[in-house]
């Protein structure tokens, strides 16, 4: 398949280009500085792109099967980098009338869990207001696209190497786990590239 990857040098879009490679798929990774890209490979190209502007987002998603939205803000500041961002590619995937995403969210916006409840009203929300106050609005304009949308809400993030073994849940709530890796995002996302089943899903995931 031919992914096209937003935020590619995040940490989950960093994997994600890494392992959709391994997999045999044509991959391309939309950075805003392509030098930061060293990885070599013969179906990898790098873009320069900011999803902030519009127009540096059209070319790219033409003649793509699936992209990959796993944008980040650089700071605690206010951004819309999530809402604005989101809505700058779905207008270039409607034009280039391709249909299939995946968007990074976060599973403080809504926990199950009653401590986790309890920490992301006393801790996280404060700390992370602009961050989720405009995943909020993302969720919002994704879910409401009428695209093939899949929306993974993981919890907190790690560094550790990618085990394809965890926990995932679609449109409802896990019960247990508070941590995942990066790489294990990741490895979700490309072994999911075309499964129905997670098409208009919420997906939460976790240990």
């Amino acid at each position: 398949m031919k992914l096209v990857v937003f935020g590619s040098t995040g940490g989950i879009g960093a994997h994600v280009v890494e392992q959709a490679l391994e997999a045999g798929h044509q991959v391309t990774a939309v950075a805003r500085r392509p030098e930061a890209i060293t990885l070599r490979h013969k179906c990898l190209e790098v873009v320069q792109g900011d999803v902030l502007d519009a127009e540096s987002v059209r070319g790219v998603v033409i003649g793509k099967d699936v992209v990959v939205s796993a944008l980040g803000a650089r700071d605690r500041g206010p951004t819309t980098v999530y809402s604005q961002g989101n809505i700058n590619i779905m207008q270039a995937m409607k034009a280039a009338h391709v249909r299939r995403i995946f968007c990074i969210s976060a599973s403080g916006l809504d926990p199950a869990i009653w401590w986790q409840k309890v920490a992301a009203k006393l801790f996280l929300w404060p700390l992370l207001n602009n961050m989720y106050s405009d995943l909020v609005l993302m969720e919002k304009e994704v879910s409401a696209s009428n695209l093939d949308w899949t929306i993974l809400r993981p919890p907190q993030l790690t560094n550790k190497p990618r085990t394809g073994h965890y926990q995932s849940v679609v449109n409802q709530q896990l019960s247990h786990g508070s941590r995942i890796s990066r790489a294990d995002v990741a490895d979700y996302i490309v072994t999911h590239l075309n499964d129905k089943a997670t098409y208009e899903g919420l997906v939460e995931l976790a240990y």
